[in-house]
């Protein structure tokens, strides 16, 4: 059975569900809350990969400064990028719109970067990865029926790939859970990087990954979310 070593805990910073369950799936005790660091836009020329590392790097570092002492903190930030544009989260329904038009059909990649801080600042992890993510042909009215349920307006590039309703995905190369939201292949290996005794997740790969990850850890099957501060 997976354990820490004490006196360390683990906080995430993020409040979002989706990461809380995924987190939950490593069965180590952790809390949640709102990262301190503000969402920023990518810089001139700041590619994705760069962008979302500094973002989850900002959110870890701000909230590790804001926690008492003995803590792990968990950063995450994820990016959808498509013809060398940056997809965040949007603004309102015409750009939810506008990027679910725009993803079509089409391929892109998901960059998500997750950092883990000691509260001491002893050491800094960051690593990320990018996946390739095909859209299916989902017509204007499955646009405006997803865009209704309001699921779209706090998800990167407008959409979630786990939306049992939508599933706006066709097929995928590489980690499902890192386009959820925190790769576990990743963040398994930096856990045990900073001392945790837990077993390593291995990344799904080819297409249709998805069929790849187990369905423990798949998110249509996670379960209670960790205790939010």
């Amino acid at each position: 059975m997976a354990y820490y070593r004490p006196p360390s805990t683990i906080l995430l910073a993020s409040t979002s569900p989706r990461r809380r369950e995924l987190v939950t799936r490593l069965k180590i005790p952790f809390e949640s809350c709102s990262p301190s660091g503000v969402e920023e836009l990518p810089y001139s020329n700041e590619d994705p990969a760069g962008y979302v590392d500094r973002m989850s790097t900002l959110k870890a570092l701000s909230t590790a400064k804001s926690v008492g002492n003995n803590r792990l903190v968990i950063g995450s930030d994820t990016a959808v990028t498509i013809g060398g544009a940056i997809l965040g989260k949007p603004s309102d329904v015409l750009e939810a719109e506008s990027m679910l038009r725009l993803l079509r059909g089409k391929t892109h990649q998901v960059v998500t970067s997750v950092t883990l801080v000691s509260t001491d600042m002893n050491k800094v992890l960051t690593r990320n990865s990018t996946i390739s993510v095909t859209m299916r042909n989902y017509s204007d009215l499955e646009i405006n029926e997803y865009i209704a349920t309001g699921d779209a307006m706090d998800k990167a590039g407008a959409y979630a790939i786990q939306h049992e309703g939508f599933d706006p995905v066709s097929r995928l190369y590489g980690c499902y859970t890192s386009v959820v939201g925190l790769p576990l292949c990743i963040l398994s290996l930096q856990l045990a990087e900073m001392g945790f005794d837990l077993q390593q997740i291995p990344c799904g790969s080819g297409p249709d990954a998805r069929n790849f990850v187990s369905s423990s850890y798949d998110a249509r099957n996670l379960g209670e979310s960790g205790k939010s501060l």
